[in-house]
């Protein structure tokens, strides 16, 4: 590797080139993966990665440098409460110093430091130069994901008839008092979506985790916009939607789910069709779903969402990987 030095960086106090450094690399991945129409600003993608996860923590970067300068980087987050046997995370080296051994010394080192049974990244593109340099390290695909685009345009999908004995409830940022069991209810709910062979464990939600959720996103300028329907007092389906302030006119929508005892009835797509009336600002509403999943994206497509690329994540048991 010549002279190229592996470190770790405390993001948190690292200089303004290195935290540049680090944001033009991914933003350079991810763009040649899949270009995005908007894509983040520095100062909010410095602010959400200070910002600590409830359950995850904040992202730790490790860095290789040539003569000081930041050449690639692998960034790794250590659950702290369901997924303790995990560290999950992504490498990324500049393409001009590809193939002198660097991301396989990145990686490495961030499992060394970690110090956990499993390791996974995600939204890595299916069929990618990056699926192919992660099997060969003994990674594993273990589910796919087609991430869909909506470009919002008048007039909108049309809402539906809300089914006899339902509710539709809408707010944005902190859930209502009144509303906070069924919304951990439905919350819930999406442990049943397909996750494949993933070493992920979805979050059980609580009322406290809630509250510490959106205190967190509150604190770091992240939107929530948030339709919930009801039958009485029993939650039967949610769809949430976030927006950060690093790409201001994108919405991320990020749950959607049926109760098992209200499928069959239209809900998840009334539901994401409501949602589309209560955004402000909004242009393009990004979301990814499980490619397995043919109901969801039915819906989607339904609503006007299109398909625009499929990624994978990859899973190994970090002792049978080949580094």
């Amino acid at each position: 590797m010549g002279d190229i030095h592996i470190e770790e960086l405390d993001f948190a106090s690292a200089g303004e080139a290195d935290q540049r450094a680090l944001f033009d690399l991914q933003v350079a991945w991810w763009s040649s993966a899949m270009p995005a129409r908007e894509l983040p600003d520095l100062s909010g993608w410095v602010r959400r990665r200070l910002a600590s996860e409830v359950g995850w923590g904040r992202p730790r970067f490790a860095v290789a440098r040539e003569n000081g300068r930041v050449v690639g980087y692998a960034d790794g987050y250590l659950p702290t409460a369901d997924n303790v046997h995990l560290v999950t995370g992504n490498v990324v080296v500049d393409p001009r110093w590809r193939g002198r051994g660097i991301g396989t010394a990145l990686l490495r080192f961030a499992l060394r430091q970690a110090n956990r049974e499993s390791a996974e990244a995600s939204w890595i593109p299916e069929g990618s130069e990056g699926v192919r340099w992660a099997t060969n390290r003994g990674f594993a695909v273990v589910s796919a994901l087609t991430l869909q685009e909506l470009v919002l345009t008048d007039p909108l999908p049309e809402v539906g008839e809300v089914p006899a004995g339902y509710r539709l409830t809408q707010w944005t940022g902190r859930a209502p008092d009144e509303l906070l069991d069924a919304y951990v209810g439905a919350l819930n709910s999406a442990k049943d979506q397909p996750m494949g062979d993933s070493a992920i464990e979805l979050a059980t939600h609580t009322r406290e985790r809630v509250r510490l959720d959106e205190e967190g996103l509150s604190a770091t300028g992240i939107d929530v916009w948030v339709v919930l329907a009801t039958h009485g007092d029993e939650a039967a389906a949610v769809t949430v939607l976030h927006r950060t302030l690093s790409r201001p006119s994108v919405g991320h929508q990020r749950h959607t789910s049926v109760l098992p005892a209200h499928r069959g009835k239209g809900l998840g797509r009334l539901v994401k069709a409501h949602l589309l009336r209560q955004l402000t600002g909004i242009k393009i509403i990004e979301t990814e779903t499980n490619s397995t999943n043919e109901h969801m994206r039915r819906i989607n497509h339904a609503l006007g969402f299109t398909d625009r690329i499929t990624t994978v994540d990859l899973s190994a048991r970090v002792a049978d990987l080949k580094l």
